[in-house]
């Protein structure tokens, strides 16, 4: 499903034109769905990798710009090899590095500075490599505008969640509440299948974990 069939599909399933229902209002209500499953799902395509380099005296790591929260942080030293930096709140990292112009070395810690920035301690003493696990932010159908991006990972491989997020925005714009009801339902319906597939199946593997099996029900050998 590409952007102007979704624009389409609302349409015909709210039976409202684009005389009421603009491609501005569908654009809100699309990344209404799009921040909402960004929240409730953990998907791959979500995931990034991002390497920078920490500049030594530096103690301050730049953000990617569709960074949207971590998943972990590595450094890289001379030698290749990598260690994970442990999380802390920045009051735990300013007392840790009180002089954070002598007390250098080797990164153990890391922290939010801002929503732009981490910080890390100590300050480090050379050029680490560092890589940083995120996940992004919400690729936009349309570019949230009606812009350019006509398709995307969720258009492709699940329509359905934003068909059915989007028409019960518009239906809630519309003030139709049994019509709401019924397609929260259908994307809560269309999320779970997803979720299953991305968080459950996806994430197993059949020779570390056997093959799904759907329990059945038996009869009572006994006759009980």
């Amino acid at each position: 499903m590409n952007y102007s069939e979704l624009l389409t599909n609302v349409r015909n399933y709210t039976e409202v034109t684009s005389d009421v229902l603009t491609d501005s209002v569908i654009n809100v209500f699309l990344t209404n769905v799009e921040n909402k499953i960004q929240k409730q799902l953990d998907l791959d395509a979500f995931r990034r990798f991002s390497t920078s380099t920490l500049i030594a005296d530096n103690p301050f790591i730049s953000l990617p710009d569709d960074f949207d929260f971590e998943r972990g942080v590595q450094i890289v030293d001379g030698n290749a090899d990598r260690t994970w930096l442990e999380q802390r709140d920045t009051t735990f990292i300013d007392e840790y590095n009180v002089d954070r112009v002598n007390n250098k070395g080797t990164p153990k810690y890391y922290a939010n500075w801002d929503k732009d920035t981490f910080i890390v301690a100590p300050t480090p003493n050379a050029a680490f490599t560092v890589e940083l696990w995120y996940n992004k932010t919400p690729e936009r159908l349309g570019d949230g505008t009606g812009g350019t991006t006509t398709t995307t990972y969720l258009s492709n491989t699940a329509p359905e969640v934003l068909i059915y997020g989007t028409v019960s925005e518009a239906f809630s714009y519309l003030k139709n509440p049994t019509y709401v009801q019924l397609y929260e339902q259908r994307y809560n319906q269309a999320v779970q299948g997803l979720s299953v597939t991305q968080m459950g199946r996806k994430r197993r593997d059949e020779y570390a974990d056997g093959v799904l099996r759907v329990p059945l029900q038996s009869a009572d050998p006994g006759g009980r």
